[in-house]
């Protein structure tokens, strides 16, 4: 059986997605010998190096832009600058991750490397007088794939999806949304916005796939939109996702499980009693995690007690406890990952470290700067980089109303105790964390895991205890039991 996945990459054409259900779902069923087919309704030009980063070559892809833009081109193929015809007076000039071209002294044109490598071109900016006229997407496999027309105030008015040899493939009207294409496909060369287009390919496509083999789609407006007007005959799984899923639940969009929906898979109890809020019709779900346990090579022991303190949102109270820990426990460091101004706890702890003496109980300028050095602040992280910090972490301290998932499971991977304020099917109470309500008590708690090594111990056993429940191997059977479940459905 072939899995088909249609993911939600929307906002990944520049970046590689990070904590993304697809990638993870993916990543697993290729790890149990399955086979997978992405089904890819968003514009991708830096496709490669989005599998190629998160290890899932592998994967079938088939994708609605290389259909509609009859590209078969498979491979990488980076481009020089003199793969472009230039004018022949053109000069150019680096500037940090760009490159200026210059004509007659004048601004002509502003090459952009990619934000993932820097080791590509990704798009060209082109000017006239100064003025922006122009946007060409190069796609990482040699070619311009899309260019875009602005008009004298900088707004988009005409975008066209090139094939490999730089012919029209689809001309959008950025204005009135309007698709004008021909395709061999289908008899349609008016569509009435781009999504009716993606539509007709996805469609044409799911033809050629057995009725039979599963269909799981992350959960978004643009695929709620697909599935509705497609109404596909291959059984239909939604994936809702907390992180892509709460901005519209904050909005109070209707969350719609349609009778073209066999099954529902959502990652966390709360993110299900939330759906439930906003769904009148029955309908049938599930919850398996999006993130499984995995083993991790830890060092033997973290030497110095490093607390993680995830926040978002930084807390005021928060922060004053643990000063005070920093204060009596001139050896403890603080790895804050945020993404908010900390401008003003930065202050605090230059007041703080006023205090700070050194080991001749002298308080000098060495002492100071090395008080302030154990506080860092991070902005938010990657997956790759959130695994190195857990590795060396002696207590992970998440307080928010959702604990990060991700953040959780590599915990319990690296036998991390962690500090939460709601349950959590990956903290057992006094084990290898625990829950609290308020902030109450939460000096000694943080103290408990990071200085007393009597609790080592428990908090491996309870790990290894937890992580056997939600190793892949077990989040593999609650897939197979939705399968399973859905096929009975049908018979």
């Amino acid at each position: 059986m072939t899995l088909h996945i249609i993911p939600d990459w929307q906002a990944s054409a520049d970046t590689i997605p990070e904590f993304n259900d697809t990638i993870h779902q993916t990543q697993l069923f290729l790890s149990q010998g399955q086979e997978v087919a992405l089904i890819l309704v968003d514009y991708l030009p830096r496709l490669r190096q989005l599998l190629s980063r998160k290890h899932i070559e592998s994967a079938k892809i088939w994708s609605a832009y290389d259909a509609i833009q009859s590209i078969r081109l498979v491979d990488e193929k980076p481009l020089s600058l003199s793969d472009f015809t230039w004018p022949s007076t053109a000069q150019f000039v680096n500037v940090d991750d760009t490159v200026m071209v210059m004509v007659n002294g004048s601004h002509f044109a502003t090459v952009w490397l990619d934000k993932i490598s820097h080791a590509r071109y990704e798009r060209i900016d082109v000017f006239h007088h100064g003025q922006h006229i122009q946007t060409l997407v190069i796609d990482d496999r040699g070619f311009i794939s899309q260019a875009t027309v602005f008009n004298d105030a900088g707004q988009p008015i005409q975008r066209d999806y090139l094939t490999p040899s730089g012919m029209l493939a689809v001309r959008e009207d950025c204005v009135t949304g309007q698709v004008i294409t021909k395709q061999s496909w289908t008899s349609k060369t008016v569509f009435k916005n781009m999504r009716e287009l993606l539509a007709e390919a996805v469609s044409n496509h799911l033809k050629q796939v057995d009725d039979e083999e599963m269909l799981i789609v992350a959960q978004s407006q643009l695929s709620t939109f697909l599935i509705n007007k497609i109404a596909p005959k291959q059984p239909v799984i939604l994936s809702y996702q907390t992180k892509r899923t709460n901005e519209q639940l904050a909005q109070q969009l209707l969350l719609p499980i349609s009778s073209t929906v066999d099954f529902a898979v959502i990652d966390t109890n709360w993110q299900l009693a939330k759906i439930k809020d906003q769904v009148t019709d029955n309908f049938d779900a599930t919850i398996i995690p999006t993130f499984p346990t995995i083993k991790l090579v830890k060092p033997e022991s973290v030497s110095i007690p490093i607390i993680y303190w995830y926040a978002p949102a930084l807390d005021d109270e928060i922060f004053m406890v643990i000063r005070e820990i920093m204060m009596a426990h001139p050896t403890a460091i603080t790895l804050i990952e945020t993404s908010e101004d900390y401008a003003r706890y930065r202050d605090a702890i230059i007041i703080d470290s006023q205090q700070a003496r050194n080991e001749h109980g002298m308080v000098d300028q060495d002492s100071q700067q090395a008080y302030q050095a154990r506080f860092q602040f991070v902005s938010p992280q990657s997956e790759a980089n959130q695994v190195a910090y857990i590795k060396n972490t002696s207590v992970l301290l998440d307080l928010n109303n959702e604990p990060n998932q991700f953040l959780q499971t590599i915990a319990l991977s690296c036998e991390v105790p962690q500090i939460n304020r709601v349950e959590s099917i990956y903290v057992a109470k006094n084990e290898n964390g625990n829950v609290i309500d308020t902030i109450v008590g939460l000096k000694v708690e943080l103290e408990q895991y990071l200085f007393k090594n009597s609790n080592h111990q428990r908090v491996r056993e309870a790990s290894h205890r937890l992580m056997s429940k939600y190793n892949q191997e077990m989040i593999w059977i609650k897939w197979q039991q939705v399968f399973n479940k859905i096929k009975q459905n049908r018979i």
